[in-house]
């Protein structure tokens, strides 16, 4: 698959925010099953979550390491290598939020009101 081998420059940036957003909206979804059950697996979703992310973040990267960009003119060569080095920047900073929610999910329980 041509995607997979020569990178999709803007992986990170669609997969990071929208793994993190279902992430979010999963934990508030089960926060009182969570908390009736005694059985905390929000952690595991975030860690699904930050893989998910870091997938696209191994996407981003291959766009970015790509040395032929393709058959792209340098025009269309530039924006892609631009395009993936934000995308980068805007994975990472979703794969640390996705750790910090997983961290919060260990730390508490979701019974403490």
């Amino acid at each position: 698959m041509r995607a997979i081998r020569d990178g999709v420059s803007w992986a990170a940036f669609a997969s990071g925010p929208t793994a993190w957003a279902m992430s979010l909206q999963f934990g508030y979804a089960i926060a009182n099953w969570q908390c009736d059950a005694g059985f905390r697996p929000t952690a595991l979703f975030s860690l699904l979550a930050a893989m998910v992310a870091l997938a696209g973040l191994a996407l981003s990267w291959r766009a970015l390491r790509d040395t032929g960009f393709g058959i792209s003119p340098p025009l269309h060569a530039r924006t892609r290598r631009f395009l993936a080095g934000t995308s980068l920047g805007i994975g990472a900073l979703f794969i640390l939020v996705i750790l910090a929610q997983m961290a919060a999910g260990l730390i508490f329980s979701g019974c403490e009101l």
